[in-house]
């Protein structure tokens, strides 16, 4: 159970890091020539909504118990 809830805790800080990793890519002004497509972008943050999504209910199947 301590290791179920050690890595919830650490996934708490998933989300900091994708949402602005997905976000620095998309914008030209910061990465120029080397700009995600937009097809890169929606896919990016497709992945990193289900990311979160299961972070979420990880947190509320762990909170049941």
């Amino acid at each position: 159970m301590a290791l179920v809830v050690s890595q919830v805790v650490l996934s708490f800080g998933i989300p900091f890091a994708l949402i602005p990793l997905v976000w620095f890519a998309s914008r030209s002004a910061i990465m120029g020539e080397w700009v995600n497509r937009p097809i890169t972008t929606v896919a990016a943050s497709a992945v990193a909504g289900l990311i979160i999504c299961l972070n979420a209910y990880l947190l509320v199947t762990l909170l049941r118990y």
